[in-house]
C-alpha cells in the first residue's frame, strides 16, 4: 500500500460517506497527508441527505478538503432501471474527473464486492478509477477494523433510486421520510415505494411492536 501512494503526490476519493469509501480516504490521509487528499461526494436529489451529512463529518474529522457537487444524469439513468447504477456511477465518476485535479481517483469498491452484482463495476472501469481495496484484496473485515477508530455509525446502504421503478421527486421524498424514521432501529432496510413495503437486506427478528411500527410507517406513506 505505501508503495502504491508512493507513485502520487495527490489524490481524489469518490466519497459516500459510506464505510468503504471512508477507509480508502483514511488510507490516502495517512499515507499522502489529510493536506493532499480531496473527497466528492455527490448530492443529486436521489443521494440521502444523511450520507451527505455524514461525507462532511468524516471530512471535517480527518482534516480533508470536501466538496460537494450535483452531476448530470443522462436520461438512460432515469428510463433504464436495469443499468441505473451503471449511468449513475459514470455521471458522478465523470463528474469528479472534471473537477479534480489530483493524480489519481480513487473509490471504495472492495475485495468482497462481486462485480456481476455490481451493475457501477463496469463504469469504474471506463472511468478509470482505481479500486485499491479490491486491488490489494482487501475485504469488509479489513474496512471495520480500518474505520472503527473513528468511532461513526455507518448504515449499510444505496441510493433512494434504487427503491423505484419510476424515478420522480416526490416518490424519493416518501422513500427517504420512511427510511429516516426505521434506519437507526433496523439496519439494511429498503423500503420499496413502488410496492409499499419494506425490504431486508439481511435477516432480522422482529418483535410484535416492532411490525406494527414498520407498519404505521408503510401505511403512511400510502
Amino acid at each position: 500500500m505505501r508503495k502504491f501512494f508512493s507513485g502520487f503526490k495527490t489524490a481524489s476519493v469518490a466519497f459516500s460517506g459510506g464505510a468503504d469509501s471512508t477507509c480508502v480516504l483514511m488510507l490516502a490521509a495517512e499515507f499522502l497527508g489529510p493536506e493532499n487528499v480531496t473527497a466528492y461526494t455527490c448530492a443529486n436529489s436521489h443521494i440521502f441527505r444523511y450520507e451527505i451529512e455524514n461525507a462532511a463529518a468524516i471530512c471535517e474529522k480527518l482534516g480533508v478538503r470536501h466538496v460537494v457537487f450535483q452531476a448530470d444524469m443522462p436520461e438512460e439513468f432515469f428510463t433504464d432501471k436495469n443499468a441505473r447504477c451503471y449511468h449513475c456511477k459514470k455521471a458522478i465518476l465523470n463528474k469528479i474527473k472534471e473537477l479534480s485535479e489530483s493524480d489519481v481517483i480513487l473509490d471504495g469498491t472492495n475485495s468482497d464486492d462481486i462485480p456481476d452484482d455490481r451493475p457501477g463495476y463496469r463504469a469504474l472501469k471506463e472511468t478509470g478509477t482505481v479500486s485499491i481495496l479490491r486491488d490489494f484484496g482487501f475485504g469488509k473485515d479489513f474496512v471495520h477494523h480500518t474505520v472503527a477508530s473513528l468511532n461513526v455509525e455507518f448504515h449499510d446502504e444505496s441510493c433512494k433510486a434504487s427503491r423505484l421503478l419510476t424515478i420522480d421527486e416526490s416518490s424519493m421524498f416518501e422513500v427517504e421520510k420512511a427510511e429516516d424514521m426505521l434506519r437507526n432501529k433496523f439496519n439494511g432496510i429498503r423500503y420499496r415505494r413502488d410496492e409499499n413495503r419494506i425490504v431486508f437486506k439481511k435477516p432480522v427478528c422482529l418483535t410484535e411492536s416492532d411490525y406494527l411500527y414498520i407498519v404505521s410507517v408503510v401505511s403512511a406513506r400510502m
